[in-house]
């Protein structure tokens, strides 16, 4: 059955509107996102990336464009929450990219995983809508493994504690309810985002990578306890940041 509206029907009329072909927009085959515009910038900066003027998406999103060791790379900064995200990964696919490393925030339900440490998601808890469209059931929904190893190589390198395991993903962020947090906990639930579960089921139906690297940014297992805006969550990204570029070092494409 073929789709009414596709990405590729999508990304031809923006692109048109901007005077470009989709080609010229310059999206390489692999793209870092984030949701967090700072970082997006501060990534883009750390490897000469420029800003794309024919992305549909900016200036709100913006989208850079550059190299890491010879390598073609975009930056993206991606909307919250899993159907824009996805909508925006399904944009990228239909021009070209094929790999998708995400750098993001996560809440903590683990007393030993606190504000700055790390996660690479491998399974999910899915509680948003997305992924259902793309994915009927559990089975295979999953991060690609080779960039599981190469975030894992990376992290190593550059000194991160991070932690692989299983993820919730909620539509809900004020509806995480203290049962379910504790329930989750009990069942060695690392933490909670809005965005994995649904990228990951977009990557298995559209056979493309993707793999998350997640940042604590705020403690759930107790008392809400949030570190946006201090320095040690600063300084964890900066470090994340390093090293998802270090896993893109290690690909090829």
């Amino acid at each position: 059955m073929s789709e009414h509206l596709s990405a590729g029907i999508a990304v031809e009329f923006w692109a048109s509107q901007r005077g470009v072909s989709v080609e010229q927009v310059g999206i390489a085959p692999i793209v870092v996102g984030s949701w967090d515009l700072g970082t997006v910038k501060s990534l883009a900066e750390r490897v000469g990336a420029v800003s794309s003027p024919s992305w549909w998406w900016g200036p709100r999103f913006p989208l850079y464009n550059g190299e890491i060791d010879g390598k073609k790379v975009s930056i993206v900064c991606l909307p919250l929450g899993a159907p824009a995200t996805v909508m925006v990964m399904e944009e990228l696919i239909a021009c070209g990219t094929r790999i998708f490393l995400g750098l993001g925030l996560a809440g903590s339900i683990q007393p030993e995983a606190p504000v700055g440490t790390c996660f690479i998601p491998t399974s999910c808890i899915r509680e948003e809508g997305t992924s259902r469209h793309y994915l009927s059931s559990d089975e295979g929904l999953r991060p690609a493994q080779r960039l599981v190893r190469a975030l894992e190589k990376a992290r190593v390198k550059k000194g991160v504690v991070a932690y692989t395991g299983p993820l919730w993903t909620t539509d809900a962020p004020y509806r995480e309810m203290v049962t379910t947090i504790e329930n989750y906990r009990l069942r060695d639930i690392l933490g909670v985002d809005m965005e994995t579960s649904a990228m990951y089921g977009l990557g298995v139906y559209r056979n493309v990578e993707v793999c998350n690297f997640l940042v604590v940014s705020d403690e759930l297992w107790r008392d809400w306890r949030p570190a946006i805006g201090r320095p040690e969550l600063a300084d964890a990204l900066k470090k994340a940041e390093e090293v998802v570029l270090e896993a893109v070092t290690t690909l090829r494409t």
